[in-house]
């Protein structure tokens, strides 16, 4: 059965001047050595386009329809799968992650000792927090850096999977080439070892620690903790889901589309152990966090894998260089299961 539908009007739309199969066409044009020729296509700096003039000259291997079919058929099956595999391995991280959490927030909010005496904070996303605790506005712990960057300085990348990271190794680290910055290059934020940056994605993931020296574009907010601050223990404080739901209360960012700035920052109180404290809480969670982020980062890798097989595999495929046919004619008749219930 087929259905009209819409789209945007940044989108191309390609009609079939010859028989071939549609779901073959989608595996085809978005292999890697389709996306080769795509990627010598583009044009511009920041966002790259592609027009209806260019893509018609995209070359494409095209069997006969028949072994279109068995492609699919084959390809297909092995996606079924592959997407099942991914999705247990992510439901595992999931878990992981909720384990990790409940430890975090235990310990940012709680301290280590589980018969410690409690006070009310005063604070909705702390609740009951020890009684020797203070509690902070985030302004006397933490100030905005205001130096601009300096000559020499490396660019660096804000990155929820990394920190904050030069830009070179977070590339090597993920396998792919980012965006330079090109315009406003003088308006660049200075950022110092165990600085904390606020960037566009830290209503989502919280703020994200420095482990490098260099510059960071302008939009974003570059912290410097005061004395008193730990920054192995306020690492996990940023981190903690109890934090970044509180950080999101602050303002509705996907209505507005707006930036998280330094007075959502500044609206959100901290738990301020003494310093001592917050050192033997740093050193405790990393320890107890240790597995759990191995075996996330195993289960990342895995998945990444697994992707990267499927790339090849496909590759191999659509451009003849692996035959599938007796394959595909051998495999047994299934129904696509939803991946949200496999």
């Amino acid at each position: 059965m087929h259905s009209q539908v819409l789209c945007g009007g940044d989108l191309i739309v390609f009609r079939p001047t010859i028989p071939i199969e549609p779901k073959f066409a989608g595996y085809a044009l978005d292999c890697p050595a389709a996306q080769t020729q795509k990627s010598q296509m583009g044009r511009g700096i920041t966002i790259m386009h592609i027009y209806s003039g260019q893509l018609k000259y995209l070359w494409v291997a095209l069997p006969p329809l028949s072994e279109q079919h068995a492609i699919v058929r084959y390809l297909d099956w092995v996606d079924r799968r592959i997407r099942r595999y991914v999705g247990a391995k992510r439901k595992l991280i999931g878990l992981l992650e909720e384990e990790k959490q409940a430890v975090i927030n235990q310990a940012v909010t709680r301290g280590l000792d589980p018969n410690v005496r409690l006070k009310p904070s005063g604070v909705e996303w702390l609740g009951d927090v020890p009684e020797h605790w203070e509690v902070r506005s985030s302004k006397r712990l933490f100030s905005p850096r205001r130096e601009l960057a300096r000559p020499n300085d490396v660019q660096l990348s804000a990155t929820q999977a990394h920190g904050v990271i030069p830009q070179d190794e977070f590339e090597r680290r993920e396998g792919r080439r980012v965006v330079k910055i090109s315009l406003h290059l003088d308006k660049r934020r200075h950022v110092e070892v165990d600085d904390f940056v606020i960037s566009m994605r830290s209503f989502q993931g919280g703020l994200e620690r420095a482990w490098a020296s260099g510059c960071i574009r302008s939009s974003y907010i570059v912290l410097r903790p005061a004395i008193e601050a730990d920054v192995e223990f306020f690492s996990y404080v940023f981190k903690s889901q109890a934090y970044i739901k509180a950080l999101q209360s602050t303002a509705n960012f996907i209505r507005d589309g707006q930036d998280l700035n330094f007075n959502n920052f500044c609206a959100v109180a901290l738990p301020l152990p003494s310093t001592e404290e917050q050192k033997n809480i740093g050193i405790a969670l990393r320890a107890a966090t240790a597995d759990s982020d191995a075996a996330i980062a195993r289960a990342r890798r895995q998945i990444e894998l697994i992707e990267e097989y499927r790339t090849r595999l496909i590759a191999d495929v659509v451009t003849g260089k692996l035959d599938v046919r007796e394959a595909a004619a051998g495999l047994p008749e299934e129904t696509e299961v939803d991946d949200e219930q496999t």
